[in-house]
């Protein structure tokens, strides 16, 4: 057997290594390229378009982070777990046959983002243990931030799934079904303490009482159903013992340093404020007399101070007074000789007066008072007793404009009172109308159009044409007073609109099913498509009926060719029909006058469609009844699109300046027909 050199022998020796080496090196990078493609918990949080809702709801991702609360741990019968890495922490939604995960392990994460009652979480996630020693998470101590809303708490909403402490004072407490539930006050915010029954260590808050100040370890968390997410916070504690007395708050705290600094300040300056008290009381008196002064110097109405005792004799007048009845400052003439009320008023109106303050200690009334002049003017007088005593302040405002507008006042009441008159006999007149109308040719028309199909059935073949237009043109005409009567009838009233249990869903497709006809004589499709089978409401069956028959008549009228889309939308608080052509459309320039009564996009006798233009201002009106809303869009040449949202409980009033709450549904990117795909993004709901 030939010898192999030494030098192949080490050669091969080395490639080995070198082989070895490379495996080796591949599987310790394999877990950092892993580690690289975690996100931070922090990030899933990111909400860059403002609506309160993560932006990567929906997505797949990968997290790690040490296990807070395990499996079971808050609740025995859900598998809800808390996780927090460096940055933040997230709620892990396991399925309740699925693994245990305990508290204090480190783990792997990946699941789809999700958002539920204001909280960050992670459904269906696939959790894997990282080997390693358990360890406990130390809580984050929550200090009181200045909020939004103006006043200061924890960040609840910052740290939401992260083990946290709280501090508050204990408002109230109560057991209520599930569970056992305690409100506090920290700073100006309240947190909810809530710990459920079905756990495996009792939470009894049994050494707590209201009026307590605690500090509350436990999982930071929100239940709030309704944007924009920012109230109800929670924090659920692990054991009894997260909840303990903590003497005093940090506000108590400052206060009682400032209270005793104030006592000790009080005392050093004791002395010099026994001193100085006269001085300040001097001071304070003579201030107080100035600004009498020129508050009673200032008043633009006219002030006297009445002496009851002197006859109602004026000892004080200010400048407002002075100028209004020719007195000086003590309220003499010019010669020097007092006035009294009475001199100024009529005497009996005064001592009535005056008699009836001195005795209540306020009176009031309207007097003319004598001016400089001679003339006399309205005042309204408002007498109060100054001080002890029989001195008075009387106020007095002239009220010759307010009489001038009482009077114009009760003339404008007197007018519209006429004009209502008349408007009340305008009606009668219109409600007189529409009888006479709906009897005087309604039961003609409907008269012809039964002999018109009798003559078609008797005359010749050749004979049919002259049958049918006058059956034709009956219809027409009946149809075009049946408009103006059901819109006169929604203009005056309700016209008989009762909500009632419906299936929209079957009355839209009966609806559609009544039109199909005239689709198929004009050579269109009619398609008819719905988020669900069965849609129950409680709305009006005719109304809703009209409105769908009126905007899948119109869309097959004025399309030529193509098809006509019908599609039911359905939302948990409302749903939507869009019926959708490929005719006409409608130009720009119209669409603001498009639901206004009469009005058409062509008219004259040389208009390409017939009609009346009230089928979409009673389409229009019907919809308001109803609580709803509808909108449009339109491009010339290439079709156009109704959509109709109504609630799913119709107002019980019916009133339509108070509509439901119909959330805005984006407009279409284009007017062609919309793609059928598994889900409806503006309605949110499966299609």
């Amino acid at each position: 057997m030939p010898l192999v050199p030494a030098s192949v022998i080490r050669f091969a020796l080395l490639a080995c290594f070198c082989v070895a080496g490379q495996a080796a090196f591949a599987q310790a990078r394999a877990p950092q390229a892993a580690e690289r493609s975690l996100d931070a918990i922090r990030s899933l949080r990111v909400d860059g378009d403002g609506d309160s809702v993560p932006d990567r709801v929906g997505d797949a991702v990968t997290v790690a982070g040490r296990v807070t609360v395990g499996s079971g741990l808050l609740r025995s019968n859900l598998n809800e777990v808390y996780i927090q890495d460096g940055t933040a922490g997230v709620r892990l939604a396991l399925p309740q046959d699925g693994d245990r995960v305990l508290t204090g392990d480190s783990v792997r994460v990946s699941g789809t983002v999700g958002f539920r009652d204001g909280m960050l979480e992670i459904v269906d996630p696939q959790v894997r243990s990282i080997p390693g020693p358990t360890r406990t998470v130390e809580p984050t101590h929550l200090d009181w931030v200045e909020n939004p809303r103006g006043g200061e708490g924890p960040d609840i909403e910052g740290h939401e799934g992260e083990l946290v402490l709280v501090e508050g004072r204990v408002l109230q407490m109560d057991d209520q079904q599930g569970g056992r539930f305690m409100l506090i006050l920290s700073g100006t915010d309240l947190v909810q303490i809530y710990a459920y029954t079905l756990r495996p260590s009792p939470v009894t808050f049994g050494a707590i009482q209201v009026g307590d100040y605690v500090r509350v370890r436990g999982v930071a968390a929100q239940y709030d159903t309704a944007p924009p997410y920012t109230g109800s916070y929670v924090v659920y504690p692990l054991v009894d013992g997260d909840i303990k007395k903590a003497g005093l708050s940090p506000t108590e705290y400052r206060y009682g340093v400032i209270g005793a600094m104030g006592l000790l300040l009080l005392a050093i300056l004791w002395a010099s404020l026994l001193r100085r008290q006269v001085r300040r009381r001097s001071e304070a008196l003579h201030a107080s007399e100035v600004r009498y002064g020129h508050l009673f110097n200032a008043a633009a109405d006219p002030v006297m101070v009445l002496d009851v005792e002197r006859g109602g004799e004026v000892v004080e007048a200010n400048r407002s007074a002075q100028r209004a009845f020719g007195i000086d400052v003590n309220g003499d003439r010019a010669d020097g000789r007092p006035v009294r009320l009475s001199e100024l008023a009529d005497e009996d109106e005064a001592s009535a007066h005056l008699a009836e303050a001195d005795q209540k200690g306020a009176a009031s009334g309207v007097m003319e008072l004598s001016r400089p002049d001679g003339s006399r003017v309205p005042y309204e007088i408002v007498t109060r007793r100054l001080r002890e005593g029989r001195t008075f302040v009387s106020v007095a405002r002239n009220v010759t404009e307010r009489r001038a507008y009482e009077h114009g006042l009760l003339t404008a009441i007197s007018a519209a009172e006429g004009a209502r008159e008349q408007a009340e006999e305008a009606a009668r007149l219109k409600t007189s109308i529409l009888a006479n109308m709906s009897h005087e040719i309604r039961t003609p028309l409907t008269a012809i159009l039964g002999f018109a199909d009798i003559l078609r059935e008797e005359v010749p073949e050749d004979l049919y044409e002259y049958a049918d237009t006058i059956r034709t043109g009956g219809q027409r005409l009946l149809d075009t007073l049946n408009d103006i009567l059901d819109f006169a009838r929604l203009d005056a009233e309700r016209a008989g609109i009762v909500p009632e249990p419906i299936d929209v869903a079957a009355l839209v497709r009966d609806s559609v099913s009544l039109l199909a006809p005239l689709a198929q004589q004009k050579g269109i499709g009619l398609h008819l498509q719905s988020s669900s089978a069965a849609v129950p409401a409680v709305h009006s069956a005719s109304s809703l009926s009209r409105v769908v028959t009126n905007l899948v008549g119109n869309a097959i009228k004025f399309t030529e060719r193509g098809e006509v889309r019908v599609t039911l939308h359905v939302a948990p608080e409302f749903f939507a029909i869009r019926v959708q052509d490929t005719g006409v459309g409608i130009s720009e320039e119209f669409l603001p006058e498009l639901f206004e009564a009469f009005k058409q996009e062509s008219d004259g006798h040389g208009r390409d469609f017939e009609g009346t233009g009230l089928g979409l201002a009673i389409t229009k009106r019907l919809t308001d009844l109803m609580g709803g809303d509808i909108r449009v869009w339109s491009r010339k040449g290439e079709g156009t699109l109704f959509e109709v949202a109504l609630p799913m409980q119709a107002p019980i009033d019916n009133a339509p300046d108070e509509p439901g709450p119909i959330p805005q549904i984006p407009a279409p990117p284009a007017l062609g027909p919309p793609a059928v795909s598994p889900s409806v993004p503006a309605f949110g709901v499966p299609a």
